[in-house]
């Protein structure tokens, strides 16, 4: 049995249709940046100077010329709110900081972007990866109240300029 020219020709054309939009699903999910385990780039990348869990107690800590926050109260230093943002801003190193100036602190986005690439999807991976840590950090925030000597020491506002 012969198959009529217009059936087969509508066929095709569904199966080209199909084609095609499966490929433009997959460029789009391949252009995503993958998912970055936080904590991993944490420890390989912060906890030398701000310690495995964040209390500013890294192996290189003593040979640095300050003195690092305590990580985990970032959010009760800043009235309850986590400073994402702004701490997107430091590891990134857009923002400067006494204590995170351009030679106290590696700027994260340079070195990631060195090791990544230049062009867009590299530009991607580089902030996956810096909002991977950035969450992370957040997990690690400490609620309430316990850690008054690390309050008096850094007031609020020198924690958000």
């Amino acid at each position: 049995m012969r198959i009529p020219d217009q059936l087969s020709l509508a066929g095709l054309a569904a199966a080209v249709w199909a084609a095609l939009t499966l490929s433009v699903a997959t460029c789009s999910l391949a252009g995503e940046p993958p998912q970055y385990d936080g904590q991993a780039l944490y420890l390989n990348h912060c906890a030398n100077c701000h310690g495995t869990y964040g209390e500013g107690d890294g192996a290189v800590t003593p040979s640095l010329n300050v003195v690092l926050q305590d990580l985990r109260y970032l959010s009760q230093r800043n009235d309850g709110q986590f400073p994402r943002a702004w701490l997107t801003r430091i590891i990134d190193g857009r923002e400067s900081r006494q204590a995170h100036g351009p030679y106290d602190m590696p700027v994260w986005g340079a070195v990631l972007q060195t090791q990544e690439g230049y062009d867009e999807p590299a530009n991607a991976r580089v902030t996956a990866k810096i909002d991977a840590m950035v969450s992370y950090l957040e997990t690690m925030q400490v609620s309430g109240a316990g850690n008054e000597l690390e309050q008096a020491v850094v007031a609020p506002e020198a924690l958000i300029e």
